[in-house]
């Protein structure tokens, strides 16, 4: 006996429906499986590495307030604040980076003066000498560290600049217990202690 016709439209809904479902049940596993969280992979974690140790490349400078500098004087064996007679005193300084991160700084001699005082009265100051063969020097001062200039190069002849030069041929400076104080400018921070100092 033939279907009649309203058993072959039954038959065709069940299986459009059957179709249906699925077609909805691969749809919906694509979505569901693209839809998971992705989990931290190796670029990730290359990513916060490269965060975390700043290339020296992206160091910027160091941001005003951060630097601080510490004047110095002694002689080559380290500080003193006393020196005898003709005994000529090294000038250094001390320069610190208090902020969180590393910064670019010029320390260069070009950017460096040392000034010596005594009352009210300025008896040298480095910017008469000649700055000729001054020159810039970029460093890198690391986080919360401190680093120190060469004391060889400023060695003080005693004596008084002018806009003549500093050097040794100058008027010599009172001594004989003398007292002065040395100060300190780096790239236009200046030296937090003025460091009082004898002339015998």
């Amino acid at each position: 006996m033939a279907p009649t016709q309203q058993q072959i439209y039954a038959r065709r809904r069940a299986l459009l429906l059957l179709v249906l479902v699925v077609v909805g049940v691969l749809v919906w596993n694509a979505f569901s499986g693209g839809s998971q969280p992705q989990q931290a992979g190796p670029t990730s974690a290359a990513s916060v590495s490269a965060t975390a140790s700043t290339p020296a490349s992206e160091i910027v400078d160091c941001q005003p307030g951060v630097v601080e500098v510490f004047a110095r004087i002694g002689d080559k064996d380290g500080e003193k604040s006393s020196f005898a007679s003709g005994e000529k005193p090294y000038l250094w300084y001390d320069i610190t980076n208090t902020g969180p991160v590393d910064c670019n700084f010029n320390v260069g001699s070009r950017v460096t003066f040392f000034t010596i005082t005594s009352g009210d009265e300025t008896y040298y100051s480095s910017r008469d000498c000649d700055r000729s063969a001054d020159q810039d020097l970029v460093t890198v001062l690391k986080a919360n560290s401190t680093i120190s200039s060469s004391r060889e190069g400023a060695i003080w002849e005693r004596v008084r600049s002018s806009g003549t030069g500093c050097g040794a041929e100058q008027e010599p400076v009172p001594s004989g217990g003398a007292s002065y104080f040395l100060k300190v400018e780096v790239n236009g921070v200046y030296s937090e202690n003025p460091v009082q100092f004898l002339l015998n």
